[in-house]
């Protein structure tokens, strides 16, 4: 019975723990005052959750004032912003101008002591980093061909982001910084220039922007003496399949239409007529695979066609599908 009785009490005393911290719902609560009524056992408990949490209140450390905090976050700006005592600046200054402003702040406007921290510490932190940032001396961990490092940082056109410190721990008191500097670059040639095709193979393939994958696609497919090209030609083949948009696949397919047909561009072909979802394209890839029959049918293509004839939802691909296996069959 004794154990039955303290499991029935073992809900209470939890609802007691929670309603010490406010986490107990208005219901849960109203029945907890009526239980307290007729249980002293409960009541009892409560006392004791009273009494140590009191306790526990009183043996708190004390929370720290304004004045402790504004200390606090001066002396870590400080620490932060000028380093070790080899870093700090000849004669400290800059620390006893710190530690002036701070009494001003607490004794002449103590009613704006967070506002006038707050710029204080502002100031501290970009003093501090444009003297760490342009001391003599400095020697950045970084090198750009033919662009030296004062070229680099005057330079407007040069975008510096991802900095990283390095090596900030050097015994002699450089700084080591890592970051990405990146440079608009224009180049002007020919077509058939390799510069400029590595430029249009990346950008068919990696631009973000479908209109500056048209063009280069455009580019490709307007010039002469490109067919014996393979990357360019790889980077279209994978244009037809991936890219997102339909006018940059469909001027893909017509670029690859200029480039002799094998078995790669087959593949292509066979690719786009089972999974591109457009029409025009489906019936292009089935009209140039149509072009190449005999040559190039076999059990992979039978099969591709077949199917096609039955599940594509284009009328004009399921006869093309069946006018050519038709074509095969008769003697």
């Amino acid at each position: 019975m004794k154990e039955d009785k303290d499991r029935s009490h073992a809900k209470w005393e939890e609802w007691l723990e929670l309603s010490q911290y406010g986490e107990l719902s208005d219901a849960d609560q109203r029945q907890l005052d009526v239980h307290l009524e007729s249980c002293q056992r409960c009541r009892t408990f409560r006392n004791e959750l009273n009494q140590f949490r009191m306790v526990m209140e009183q043996a708190a450390p004390a929370s720290p004032g304004e004045t402790d905090l504004l200390d606090a976050r001066a002396n870590l700006w400080s620490n932060l912003t000028l380093g070790r005592p080899e870093h700090r600046l000849p004669g400290g200054w800059l620390s006893r101008f710190v530690d002036g402003l701070q009494g001003l702040t607490i004794s002449v406007f103590p009613q704006y002591r967070t506002v006038l921290a707050g710029a204080l510490l502002l100031f501290v932190g970009l003093a501090g980093g444009y003297y760490l940032a342009f001391q003599d001396g400095r020697t950045p961990g970084f090198a750009v061909p033919g662009m030296g490092q004062t070229d680099l940082l005057s330079n407007e056109d040069v975008a510096i982001s991802n900095v990283r410190f390095v090596d900030s721990d050097v015994p002699d008191g450089t700084l080591g910084i890592r970051f990405e500097a990146v440079r608009p670059v224009q180049i002007m040639g020919p077509v058939d220039d390799p510069d400029i095709q590595r430029v249009l193979t990346f950008a068919v393939l990696n631009e973000q922007n479908p209109g500056v994958r048209l063009r280069a696609v455009n580019a490709v497919s307007a010039s002469e003496g490109l067919q014996s090209d393979h990357e360019i030609r790889d980077a279209l083949v994978t244009a037809l399949k991936t890219d997102s948009n339909a006018g940059v696949r469909g001027e893909a397919f017509n670029a690859l239409s200029r480039y002799p047909f094998d078995e790669e561009i087959r593949d292509a072909m066979i690719h786009t007529l089972v999974f591109d979802e457009n029409p025009a394209l489906r019936i292009n890839a089935i009209n140039r695979l149509q072009d190449q029959v005999p040559a190039s049918f076999d059990e992979q293509l039978e099969s591709v066609l077949r199917t096609r004839m039955v599940l594509d939802d284009n009328a004009y691909i399921r006869t093309k599908a069946r006018t050519v296996l038709s074509n095969l069959a008769a003697p």
